[in-house]
């Protein structure tokens, strides 16, 4: 018997498939060390939250922060801040936020796969060149018609 209404499919998608825990309160204190220091880009956080209640972080602020694609900046950070305080995953100053983001980007450069990431990032880089100066040649120098 339909009643007109169906439940959601919760099969995991790849951005949602859980990990570890661990994972996540390593990406929400990461996170937290960018809010601190002013290097936050708040767009993306209500997708790394659905990820990060899918990793099994249980927290209203990551529940609530998961679905707010409607709110404004401030209110995602906000909720960022409370979800950090309540999982103890905050910095008592400044300063100890700017040295775990020093540590990680320096983790993250000299991790297995920073050749390969570089490689990645200066191929896209040099792509990218090679594209504006194509473009430029091509308004300077139109094609003569024949």
């Amino acid at each position: 018997m339909c009643l007109g209404w169906s439940v959601p499919d919760e099969t995991p998608t790849p951005e949602t498939t859980p990990r570890d825990v661990a994972v996540a309160r390593a990406e929400i204190r990461d996170d937290e060390a960018k809010r601190v220091i002013g290097m936050l880009a708040a767009g993306e956080l209500p997708r790394r939250a659905a990820q990060w209640v899918a990793d099994g972080v249980d927290d209203d602020a990551a529940r609530d922060l998961a679905v707010a694609t409607g709110r404004t900046e401030e209110e995602r950070v906000g909720l960022l801040e409370r979800l950090a305080a309540a999982q103890g995953l905050g910095f008592p100053s400044t300063r100890e936020a700017r040295a775990h983001h020093g540590q990680s980007v320096i983790a993250s450069m000299t991790a297995a796969s920073a050749s390969g990431d570089s490689l990645s990032f200066s191929n896209s880089f040099s792509d990218t060149i090679e594209e504006s100066v194509r473009d430029s040649i091509s308004r300077l120098f139109p094609r003569r018609k024949k």
